[in-house]
């Protein structure tokens, strides 16, 4: 699995955009799951996991990790061909006429994934957040101007190029984390914030 794929045609972020496709493409990230197992974590009906497979497989976004049989029946395990699909390349001339889908599909990513993180805290022992060196956190509501954007956006690419090497090292003796990082502008008209 590739780190990182940038999206080249129209159709794949048509696709991509989907709220469930999104979900399936997250439930398959860091391990190859059937469409049936897929089903029953989304509790989705497996017909309409299955289509949605097939359409990302379609576009290339997804691929047949391994087969097994089981009763006699062949099961595809499905895994995406990236852990992150960019979209900085998409044809920019041509973004403006999918604004609204590139939008939806990074508003339900971002819910997807506070979604996980929910489910990761729930799971934990409350016992870990007594170590308080070891949780980082924040939150923070800051008028930026388009210099400090910048300045933000490639303090984040720094910290993401940092995960990705301590991903190669995979140290086996380390302890896991969850990382959860994400910024986006507010309009003025959202009420509660600030």
């Amino acid at each position: 699995m590739k780190d990182i794929y940038h999206l080249e045609e129209l159709e794949q972020l048509r696709v991509i955009s989907d709220p469930l496709r999104l979900k399936v493409i997250w439930e398959i990230v860091d391990e190859a799951k059937t469409g049936k197992m897929i089903a029953d974590l989304l509790e989705a009906p497996a017909p309409k996991i299955h289509y949605h497979l097939k359409e990302l497989e379609r576009v290339g976004l997804v691929t047949i990790e391994r087969t097994e049989e089981k009763n006699g029946i062949v099961q595809k395990f499905y895994r995406p061909i990236a852990r992150i699909f960019s979209t900085e390349n998409i044809l920019p001339h041509q973004k403006e006429e999918v604004k609204e889908e590139l939008s939806d599909a990074l508003k339900e990513n971002i819910l997807i994934s506070m979604d996980k993180t929910k489910t990761i805290l729930k799971k934990l022992d409350s016992h870990i957040f007594t170590e308080l060196d070891q949780v980082k956190f924040g939150y923070n509501h800051v008028r930026l101007s388009k210099e400090q954007q910048e300045q933000l956006q490639n303090k984040a690419k720094e910290l993401s190029d940092l995960i990705k090497s301590f991903k190669a090292d995979h140290s086996p003796d380390g302890e896991l984390h969850h990382l959860f990082m994400v910024a986006f502008p507010v309009k003025e008209s959202v009420e509660g914030i600030e």
